[in-house]
């Protein structure tokens, strides 16, 4: 409400050079502050009966709240110096929490390996930092944005240029991208309400940096390579989540995912997109991972019916209907909406893809008729929710991020190919798991449940 009636506003308390304590208030601090607040509270309240009788009860409330505040520091950070800070804290805190059982093999082997890769993301960002710091000559994130809305991309140094490569790094170290995903996998020693603050909020982290320097990374070149990563780890991500036996695991694996598709979304430049999906996934993964338990329990308890399989010629007008129906859902907004950009409408058919994906192998040829119907409303329902509350978030965030902008030739071929390898990917995987053909799919499969062998091979560096 202040900033609603006030503007944005900030609180400077200590600054030496244009580097010090200050804090930013604005509608993306206040947004994304609020929901750590929730989930926050969520976890306190879920860890107070989880680890009753603990040994190191009290420490481990101690740890995880001091990280909370870490987290909290960093979204209304309002100087790259305090920003550095946060970001170092929540690290710290993040390796005392799992080490929470230090006896435990495994533990030790997740904090030795999160211990290099956030060294590497410091030193990363202390780069980004340096060279932003000696370009405009001040920390204060506000008149670092504010001069780089009046710059011309022409005057934009190479300096800049390469602060957001290392920006890129920063963002992708910090959210588990390929291939330094491995320490996240490996997390499940910790007890629950810490996988469920990491994967609900401290991850967050990279993608909410990118959204913040949206102004100084739009735009850039460093744009086509977090596109890159983000959308190879969003892949791999995904086959790999749906190839674990394990829940956990599998929610290990689709925060890669759900990471990268972030991290993507902010490499297209449609930032309030990428927020409306940060906050949607933090939500889920806190219920997922806190009520995971009593998920296993009831499934154990139900019978799953067998149904029958649909044929190959099912699968084909499967396909040309959900291709039809793709191209009527882009001409209604395009026809409604003139000035659709074209990034939202491949957000779009990535989202209808998931839907396939995820109902597609739940049909059986006695109820064809009903279950395209239900994929026809789910997509309306789903794909016509996303354009709005894109676009309201896009309202509410009005000079806290940068707008959608054309994207450039380069940046457009980068996320067709990846929209037409992800199409690939689904209509392939759907159509060996319902026709039940290709031994070589099940060797696919065996391949992704074990992470493309990423995880052994650096594991194995280490241990030698």
């Amino acid at each position: 409400m202040v900033i609603l009636l006030n503007g944005n506003q900030e609180l400077s308390i200590f600054t030496y050079q244009g580097l010090g304590l200050e804090f930013k208030l604005d509608s993306l601090s206040v947004t994304v502050y609020t929901m750590i607040a929730i989930i926050g509270l969520v976890v306190l309240r879920y860890s107070k009966n989880y680890l009753k009788g603990e040994k190191r009860y009290t420490n481990f409330f101690a740890t995880i709240s001091l990280t909370i505040a870490f987290v909290q520091m960093l979204v209304l950070s309002g100087n790259l110096a305090t920003l550095f800070v946060a970001w170092v804290g929540t690290s710290i805190g993040l390796h005392q929490l799992i080490l929470f059982y230090k006896d435990r093999p495994k533990a030790q082997l997740a904090a030795k390996k999160k211990f290099i890769v956030a060294r590497l993301g410091d030193a990363s960002l202390i780069v980004t930092f340096g060279l932003i710091y000696a370009y405009f000559g001040t920390g204060n994130i506000e008149s670092i944005l504010s001069t780089t809305q009046a710059l011309p991309l022409s005057e934009f140094s190479i300096g800049l240029e390469l602060a957001m490569v290392f920006l890129v790094i920063s963002a992708a170290l910090k959210s588990v991208q390929l291939p330094f995903h491995g320490w996240l996998i490996e997390v499940m020693e910790t007890p629950t309400p810490v996988s469920a603050l990491l994967h609900a909020g401290l991850l967050n982290a990279g993608p909410f940096l990118m959204i913040r320097f949206s102004y100084l990374f739009d735009g850039s070149s460093a744009m086509i390579v977090l596109l890159i990563i983000g959308g190879m780890s969003a892949i791999f991500g995904a086959l790999s989540a749906s190839a674990q036996p394990v829940i956990k695991t599998s929610l290990a694996y689709s925060s890669v995912a759900h990471m990268g598709f972030t991290l993507f979304l902010c490499g297209l430049g449609v930032y309030s997109a990428a927020l409306l999906h940060l906050i949607a996934h933090s939500f889920y993964k806190a219920y997922a991972f806190l009520s995971a338990g009593e998920l296993v329990n009831q499934t154990k308890q139900k019978r799953v019916s067998n149904f029958r399989r649909k044929g190959n010629w099912t699968l084909t007008i499967v396909g040309l209907l959900s291709a039809v129906l793709l191209v009527d859902v882009f001409a209604f907004f395009w026809g409604v909406n003139l000035n659709t950009e074209p990034q939202l409408l491949i957000i779009s058919g990535i989202i209808f893809l998931g839907i396939i994906a995820l109902q597609l192998n739940t049909w059986d040829s006695e109820n064809l008729g009903r279950s395209i119907f239900n994929l026809v409303l789910t997509s309306a329902l789903v794909i016509n929710s996303f354009f709005l509350f894109e676009s309201a978030l896009s309202n509410l965030l009005v000079g806290d991020i940068a707008p959608i902008a054309e994207p450039t030739l380069p940046l457009l071929v980068v996320a067709i190919a990846t929209f037409v390898m992800f199409t690939a990917i689904v209509l392939l995987f759907n159509w060996k798991s319902a026709s039940g053909r290709g031994n070589r799919f099940s060797e696919w499969r065996i391949h992704f449940q074990n992470g493309l062998y990423i995880n052994q091979f650096f594991n194995s560096r280490l241990s030698s």
